[in-house]
């Protein structure tokens, strides 16, 4: 009973720094795994068939694991737990976990058994340019439905991951995810031993490593004093405002994923290759975001929570504008080394084994488009969990369904003359939009506003990653016949060229200051709001 407000009582001088880092870290260890297991994925079935199968599977079953079980589920989980546990304690929180774990169970299991009995038509829809009659789709729906119940053990993962981030025991749920790239890297060494080709492999692991993560994840949970097991009495008025907030949180807080599943519906009708690219690339260019992305939204959250639940709008207006300083510290200048060195990031991560150089040239302008979009993705994160805190989910509900349209009209008037890279430039365009729509709504909504102190150093950060960027242009007038020789000679101009921009960032940033706001952000204790 006490081991709650002992790991509370432990970690109430965590800031958002040292979650940041905690969150980042771990993540940082999942997408290092994730890049092993797409440079062997690609090294051994290139941008073909069984590559184009395989990435349309795990996309369609990860896109729904973010989209509900991650953002979305922690912004209607977190708020209503945290808020139990503060003021009516312990028993009560748990009566509260205990009912959403049986419902959500019951749900999962429904969505389970859907999916394996009409998977046939659920890839119909989604991959709706594959011929039904052919090889290609067979396949497809043959490793779809070994995937499809990661998707239901995700919602269980998200759920005690939510209770141990309540908890301020950020590091568990972060680590859990290293056991997908960990169960698949073994699976693509064994796996041609016992199936008819590595994407079997590759969806038999992914399918064992969901309920491993809800295993492990239960365990650290019931570690930390709440027993969180089947309740069917009635439901309870959170519960309700649960299941409610989900649909509609999941709609705003995942457009991205959204847009990325209408993506892959598109994909479909391109010549074979076409997802491969999309693939591989979205993976790259998903590396910030998986790692700052989430690791802001799941650090902010709490703190903003607690702040606007004892109505201290001075002290949610800091945490929030600070937080998006320290998130653009990190993203714009990933964003400017992926948009000027794309294709060599591309060759130096891919190009080999089956995946060939004209593999490269067709997969980076994707990589591109994508890269523009970086920035506002973290800021839409950051501005998301403010409307999450104040629990308004209807904002982020509309600014997700303008993306959505704004993305669909894109792809009809980029892909016919684009292709995969018109589709990448839609989900940029589109995260753009929703980005705008949250900020013009941010002050009214929710009564905090970017200051005048935050829009001057988010300049000063504009201005030393545009020093960056020309370094980088500069210098790639010396490194361009060493990026077209390929192998180690790319990798090491590669390693060189960002390595040299990165130092010019960071004395740039010194000379003008612009770093001076991470004293700001370790003055914070976020314990001071409760």
């Amino acid at each position: 009973m006490l081991a709650p407000l002992y790991y509370l009582g432990r970690h109430n001088k965590l800031n958002l720094i040292r979650n940041v880092i905690t969150i980042g870290g771990w993540t940082l260890a999942y997408r290092v795994g994730s890049f092993i297991r797409d440079i062997a994925q690609s090294y051994i079935l290139g941008a073909g068939l069984f590559s184009d199968v395989f990435s349309l599977s795990f996309k369609f079953a990860n896109s729904l694991r973010k989209l509900f079980a991650e953002g979305a589920f922690n912004a209607s989980f977190l708020p209503i737990f945290s808020s139990s546990l503060k003021d009516k304690g312990h028993a009560e929180a748990q009566k509260i976990a205990s009912q959403i774990f049986t419902w959500l169970t019951l749900m999962v299991s429904f969505f389970s058994i859907v999916c394996l009995i009409f998977f046939r038509e659920i890839m119909g829809g989604f991959a709706a340019g594959i011929d039904p009659s052919g090889e290609k789709f067979e396949h497809l729906v043959s490793i779809g439905r070994i995937c499809s119940p990661y998707v239901a053990a995700s919602f269980l993962a998200a759920m005690f991951g939510g209770i141990l981030n309540t908890l301020n025991r950020f590091a568990m749920p972060a680590a859990a995810q290293l056991i997908l790239n960990i169960f698949v890297v073994i699976a693509l060494f064994c796996g041609p031993l016992f199936f008819p080709s590595t994407a079997y492999t590759m969806a038999w692991a992914t399918f064992l490593s969901g309920a491993a993560q809800v295993l492990v994840l239960w365990i650290s949970v019931k570690g930390c004093g709440f027993n969180i097991r089947f309740d069917f009495s009635s439901r309870t008025e959170e519960v309700k405002i649960f299941f409610k907030k989900l649909i509609s949180g999941a709609v705003g807080s995942g457009v991205l994923q959204l847009n990325i599943l209408t993506d892959f519906v598109v994909l479909s009708f391109l010549p074979t290759g076409a997802i491969s690219y999309f693939y591989y690339v979205d993976h790259i260019h998903q590396f910030p975001i998986g790692i700052l992305g989430i690791a802001f939204s799941t650090a902010l959250l709490p703190p903003l929570t607690r702040a606007i639940h004892e109505k201290n709008n001075a002290m949610a207006q800091k945490q929030m504008n600070l937080g998006l300083l320290f998130a653009f510290i990190f993203t714009f200048p990933i964003t400017v080394i992926l948009v000027s060195l794309s294709e060599p990031v591309i060759g130096a991560v891919y190009g080999r084994g089956n995946f060939t150089d004209e593999h490269v040239a067709a997969a980076y302008p994707a990589l591109t488009a994508f890269s523009f979009g970086l920035p506002v993705y973290m800021a839409t994160k950051v501005f998301s969990a403010a409307f999450f805190a104040n629990k308004n989910t209807r904002i982020p509900l509309k600014g997700g369904i303008i993306a959505i349209c704004v993305n669909l009209l894109f792809i009809i008037l980029l892909t016919p003359c684009m292709k995969h890279t018109g589709i990448a430039w839609a989900t940029t365009l589109s995260s753009w939009s929703n980005w705008i729509y949250l900020a013009t709504r941010l002050k009214k909504r929710c009564k905090i506003h970017l200051d005048e102190y935050t829009l001057k150093e988010c300049g000063k950060q504009v201005l030393i990653s545009l020093i960056m960027l020309a370094s980088i242009l500069l210098m790639n007038n010396f490194a361009d016949p060493y990026y077209l020789n390929g192998g180690a000679e790319r990798n090491v101009a590669l390693l060189c060229v960002s390595g040299i921009a990165t130092l010019i960032f960071l004395a740039t940033g010194k000379i003008t200051n612009a770093f001076s706001f991470m004293k700001e952000i370790r003055s914070i204790d976020t314990h001071k709001s409760l």
